[in-house]
């Protein structure tokens, strides 16, 4: 179930060439090769001989970090939980949570035992097994995105066997530390190209193999011997597809996991969202985006959260983001009302104009102050004779920077927190949709605005942003350090949204409208 037949090798000792089988899950494997050596062609052949000795009562997630390039074609075989390349840091930072996952289900299955144990035993239920596939394990090593990760990565090589989990690593050669994992490999190739590290791989003196692709020597029996791999297919472009089309009728316990590819649009929204949603989002509550490692959907609860605020940097998503909120909320809710403040400049015009007969819009705070006041929703300062009124459900943008400068702070300080402590009875909701800092250092109007905000989006690198200029918002008290080791940076668009009153930060793909 487990020995693939891989190639042949030379026994000069009783002058046969007898199959070269490996275990893919009693030892971790790593091949060294240069340009052009085989190296990708022994992940192909060993993907392609797991799916023909498919066993499907076993589950097994493979998860491939293409760091070559080379295996985009064999992204959709069936037991291929991912194939991710190096372009994107998150979905690189997914496989690794997800392999975390796993293991840690396993090690509760368990139960201190070894996986072998249990996975060759006739019980039942049996623990997934697992395989993380590197190829060009020496760029991925060197790339300073990932330098985090090095530490997990041992400890996957350390630990991993006993719990379910085999990693194939190809690689050039020694260099960028990968010779501090060679312990950890069982099984060692060394193809064309790697003459002179033989006594890095093998410890030992190595006759170099005859110069042909899949050419290489293995240390076999105790004995260095010389090999021939096989190729996965006689023709690659006409098998490959057969195989993939015949494997997909076969349902398989792999958990798949999907990459964004672009945008993430209301027209592709379907093709990315999990297929384990078990409750459909509430339809009168504005759906945002797609978690970024469950790809679950991210919708605001408008029967909980009455006030949202949303952070970012310049020309990074934010009117994008708005839009959205705002035409899911009016198409939900046409009854509504919306009042539009900016500060003069018609930023919110093309929102407003797509609801201009329910809605208000106003450029100044004095214009805004007697808004409230003449419709009942909140007194101007001084007015004694003020009338409560009742009104629409109202959803108030607020994207000026006037709020944040002396003129806005009794806005911020006194008016909206009173407003927004009612806005479940009253019906309010209030997006504040281009938060800045407070002018002249106002640390009470800064304290306001924050305590009354219940949720907030952040469109920018979230480690950046606490460091530096988001210190004193509601994302303030997150730690810098241990948000850069847990989010990559975020791709123009994305964001993270941050449920105040649950404590729950989540990194997610918005809709592009």
């Amino acid at each position: 179930m487990s020995d693939l037949a891989m190639g042949i090798y030379d026994d000069l000792d009783n002058q046969t060439q007898p199959v070269l089988y490996v275990d893919a899950v009693s030892n971790n494997m790593i091949v060294f090769g240069g340009h052009m050596s085989g190296k990708t062609t022994f992940i192909k052949t060993l993907l392609v001989r797991l799916h023909e000795n498919l066993d499907t009562d076993i589950e097994r997630d493979i998860y491939i970090l293409d760091f070559g390039g080379n295996l985009g074609q064999y992204r959709d075989m069936s037991l291929v939980s991912a194939c991710f390349d190096n372009s994107n840091e998150e979905d690189v930072r997914r496989v690794f949570k997800a392999i975390e996952n796993k293991l840690e289900k396993n090690s509760k299955l368990l139960a201190s035992r070894q996986f072998l144990d249990v996975f060759l035993s006739d019980e039942e239920k049996k623990p997934a097994h697992i395989m993380l596939i590197i190829d060009n394990v020496n760029s991925f090593l060197s790339d300073e995105r990932y330098e985090s990760y090095q530490d997990v990565l041992m400890k996957l090589c350390r630990e991993g066997l006993s719990k379910g989990l085999t990693l194939v690593f190809t690689a050039s050669d020694t260099s960028a530390g990968v010779g501090r994992f060679l312990g950890n490999f069982d099984r060692r190739f060394a193809l064309d190209g790697s003459a002179d590290k033989y006594i890095d791989i093998f410890g030992m003196k190595v006759d170099e193999p005859m110069k042909n692709p899949g050419r290489g020597v293995s240390v076999i029996d105790g004995k260095p011997r010389e090999l021939q791999l096989f190729l996965p297919f006689r023709d690659e472009l006409r098998d490959l597809p057969m195989m993939r089309e015949y494997m997909a009728q076969i349902e398989t316990k792999t958990d798949k996991l999907t990459a964004f590819d672009g945008d993430l649009t209301a027209a592709n929204f379907d093709k990315f969202v999990s297929k384990n949603v078990e409750e459909q989002p509430d339809p009168s509550n504005p759906v945002v985006g797609l978690d970024y490692y469950d790809h679950m959907p991210i919708s605001i609860n408008l029967k909980e959260i009455h006030s949202l605020a949303i952070y970012g940097k310049k020309k990074f998503g934010k009117t994008n983001l708005l839009q959205l909120l705002v035409r899911s909320i009016h198409k939900s809710h046409p009854d509504f009302r919306f009042v539009f403040f900016d500060d003069g400049r018609r930023q919110l015009a093309d929102i407003y104009s797509e609801i201009s007969s329910c809605s208000k819009y106003v450029t100044s705070v004095e214009e805004l102050s007697d808004f409230l006041d003449e419709n009942g929703y909140a007194a101007k300062t001084g007015n004694k004779n003020f009338v409560e009124k009742d009104n629409p459900g109202t959803v108030f943008v607020m994207q000026s920077k006037m709020l944040f400068q002396s003129n806005g702070a009794t806005l911020l300080k006194y008016t909206f927190p009173k407003m927004i402590a009612t806005a479940e009875e009253k019906q309010y909701w209030f997006i504040f949709s281009d938060v800045r800092k407070v002018s002249n250092n106002d640390r009470d109007t800064e304290s306001s605005l924050n305590n009354s905000i219940a949720a907030a989006f952040l469109l920018d690198n979230i480690a950046e942003f606490v460091s530096d200029r988001g210190s004193r918002s509601v994302f303030g008290e997150m730690d810098a350090k241990e948000l850069k080791t847990e989010y990559a940076r975020c791709e123009l668009g994305d964001g993270y949204y941050y449920d105040i009153e649950s404590d729950e930060l989540k990194k997610i793909k918005i809709i592009k409208v």
